[in-house]
């Protein structure tokens, strides 16, 4: 049973808290058209305060009289600064947050709990009990900051959330009046579906009762989860049960809080509420999310409910970060390759080493 689990959680970029520190520095790009500034968001709701950091760039010039439109960024899972960096990975949403400031945006985004210099949360909270739903609250309370900013249009307030805040975003648009939500790379789907589904990938080219093995018991796992119980570490026999105990030890149990809260999501009944302008971002190799099963779920979720203004754009040979494969099926080594984001969703520069 030495190969059972061997891909279970496969992908990182659908993983809990923290990578490494060692992010590249940034600095506005020549010529930019905003400044940056540093901020701290109190955060007292939950499970207790703490200041959660970030960078709020505001565009240069004349301030319109109503004040600036502006767009609060959700980054996706697994920690990342505020200019997504997971470690060295480079995410490049500081590409599309130069971009949309020097548009004539104020754009916030924050560092995600535990890296740079936002703390996992509340003195003595654990790694292990940080769920969807804290980091749910903390992109609520960045919400309210940026509506309580002075100098900020609060009629024109939008939120871009990539991937993981691709949920997050029409969750906080159902319940607080913005003017528009852009979903990039977002799952239309529970990620108890998604992480099933990236796991059978993993698995091709294994023999059947390899492939038959682990995902009978990645089901049992998710469905504890979901659940609130413990696995039936029997469930592939005796002799398996050492093996399936270590795996749900070292994989399970660190991410158990925030898989819990993503299971008992209701994915189509969230987007239902959205009543503002949405545009669905997807592109076509992406190999996370589906433009079948994800872009197009959530614009027919989207139609189904109030939302009566939708668009949906799937950009050719770009992946999961919207950089391009030239042609390559996508996977997760190439997130580590010096990309910049596509042509077409905007032009980007390089990061400072």
């Amino acid at each position: 049973m030495k190969r059972v689990f061997h891909s279970l959680l496969l992908l990182l970029m659908f993983a809990g808290v923290s990578l490494a520190q060692d992010a590249p520095a940034w600095k506005p790009p020549e010529g930019a058209k905003f400044t940056a500034e540093d901020v701290s968001i109190q955060r007292t709701e939950g499970e207790g305060a703490f200041q959660i950091a970030g960078t709020l760039r505001v565009p240069t010039g004349d301030r319109p009289e109503a004040g600036w439109p502006a767009v609060l960024f959700v980054s996706g899972s697994g920690s990342q600064t505020r200019h997504g960096f997971q470690g060295k990975l480079d995410i490049g949403s500081w590409e599309l947050l130069d971009a949309v400031a020097n548009a004539g945006f104020a754009v916030l985004a924050t560092d995600d709990r535990g890296i740079g210099a936002t703390p996992l949360g509340a003195e003595g909270i654990k790694p292990t009990e940080i769920g969807y739903n804290h980091l749910l609250d903390d992109a609520r309370a960045c919400l309210t900051w940026l509506k309580a900013r002075e100098g900020i249009n609060k009629q024109r307030l939008f939120i871009i959330g990539h991937s993981e805040g691709g949920l997050t975003a029409p969750i906080l648009a159902g319940e607080s009046e913005v003017a528009g939500v852009v979903y990039m790379a977002a799952a239309g789907r529970n990620m108890y579906d998604i992480t099933l589904e990236q796991v059978e990938a993993s698995l091709k080219g294994q023999p059947k009762p390899i492939r038959e093995s682990n995902l009978k018991a990645q089901r049992e796992f998710q469905d504890a989860v979901k659940e609130g119980r413990e696995p039936d570490f029997n469930i592939l026999g005796a002799a398996a049960a050492p093996a399936l105990k270590n795996a749900w030890k070292q994989k399970v149990e660190p991410i158990k809080a925030w898989w819990h809260d993503h299971f008992n999501l209701d994915v189509p009944a969230l987007q239902a509420k959205v009543k503002c302008p949405v545009f669905v971002a997807q592109g076509s190799a992406d190999f996370q999310v589906s433009p079948e099963r994800d872009a197009k779920q959530i614009v027919k979720d989207l139609m189904a409910g109030e939302c009566a203004d939708v668009k949906l754009t799937i950009y050719a040979d770009l992946d999961h970060l919207f950089k391009p494969c030239n042609g390559k099926p996508s996977e997760l080594k190439m997130y580590f390759e010096d990309r910049r984001v596509g042509p077409g969703v905007h032009q980007g520069r390089r990061p400072v080493a």
